[in-house]
């Protein structure tokens, strides 16, 4: 059922628009829903990027190609997928069960393959961009660097003109067991001259306490508390040295022996003997490494952009943090060295 009122005004009289479906407007699934989409992701949520769509390229363990294709792949700012199925008209009764099995294949992709996939997108778009281009550009955009763990929870969005009432239940139950998806209902309306096209969120429903004012309770509760800015230790560098990646151990090895000083990515990546996207993915890792072994926010050295005049990061520690690094390799009876294993 509609609860809402479309009208088109002249003057004082209001006259009441006529709904009517995609197909009586002439318009398709393909050429006109997914390219509003394409040109406005914020229909998705805020802050979506559109990586890839009708992304049709798996491929099972076995090599076999599987020829399902997804309408429209984003990623937000948190670095979580957005798998987004599209329907012109009343969504099936298995539109959900559709759209997890494409959150199940797109939760194997990696920041590499995510990036020659937005790179394909953008090329066919006229923008013409290579692969490390489209990476940097999808790292840009989250608030930090992509790792396959971040991408291994995508989201959902559904967007029909109806949905069944077995499709909402079954999304209210599957929400409730912890996926994350998000009902998205349009609706097409004929006037005199135009044809208006509207957009509202279906579910999740806000809860009643948006919409009520209530006495202030004498005690706030307090927000979940988030990781902190702590002081590095000579403790903290040794339990790091133990734990740290290839990549994270070039980072700190360089960087400390030069104090002060940027170090490009590109010489760690040559120093640590790992890929671009390798090393990427390892300094991913770095942050949920310090936050949940050393239970802070800050990594030991600043991670800077472009501030070396290339677009890549670069990388600096300052004296203090350089001498309990060294020293931190002298108390574990170990050499600065790429594994941290000893003589």
């Amino acid at each position: 059922m509609n609860d809402e009122l479309v009208f088109t005004v002249e003057g004082a009289a209001a006259k009441p628009a006529k709904v009517i479906s995609l197909a009586e407007a002439g318009l398709t699934e393909r050429s006109h829903l997914q390219e509003w989409i394409l040109a406005h992701p914020q229909i998705l949520g805020a802050d979506v990027k559109i990586v890839a769509f009708e992304f049709d390229r798996w491929r099972s363990h076995s090599g076999q190609p599987e020829r399902d294709r997804l309408d429209i792949l984003g990623l937000d700012k948190s670095g979580c997928l957005v798998v987004t199925e599209l329907k012109r008209d009343r969504a099936p009764d298995t539109v959900e069960m559709q759209a997890i099995k494409y959150a199940a294949m797109a939760s194997r992709f990696t920041p590499e393959i995510l990036a020659s996939q937005h790179a394909r997108f953008l090329t066919s778009r006229g923008d013409k961009t290579d692969e490390e281009q489209a990476l940097d550009l999808l790292n840009d955009h989250v608030d930090f660097e992509l790792s396959a763990e971040l991408l291994r929870k995508p989201r959902i969005v559904l967007v029909a003109s109806e949905f069944p009432p077995t499709v909402t239940a079954t999304v209210v139950w599957l929400t409730e067991m912890g996926l994350d998806i998000t009902l998205k209902k349009f609706l097409a309306y004929r006037t005199a001259n135009e044809t208006i096209i509207t957009l509202s969120k279906l579910y999740p429903v806000q809860d009643v306490e948006e919409f009520t004012v209530a006495p202030q309770k004498s005690v706030t509760r307090l927000p979940a508390p988030e990781y902190p800015q702590l002081e590095w230790t000579l403790e903290d560098f040794q339990l790091l040295r133990e734990v740290a990646n290839q990549t994270t151990l070039a980072a700190l090895n360089l960087c400390s022996s030069q104090p002060g000083e940027l170090v490009p990515l590109r010489e760690i990546e040559a120093e640590s003997g790992r890929t671009r996207y390798q090393a990427r993915a390892d300094l991913a890792v770095l942050t949920m490494t310090v936050k949940r072994r050393l239970g802070r926010s800050n990594w030991p050295f600043e991670a800077l952009w472009a501030a070396g005049g290339e677009k890549q990061f670069y990388y600096r520690m300052n004296q203090e943090h350089a001498e309990l690094w060294l020293a931190s390799g002298i108390e574990n009876g170990t050499i600065s060295d790429m594994d941290g294993q000893g003589d």
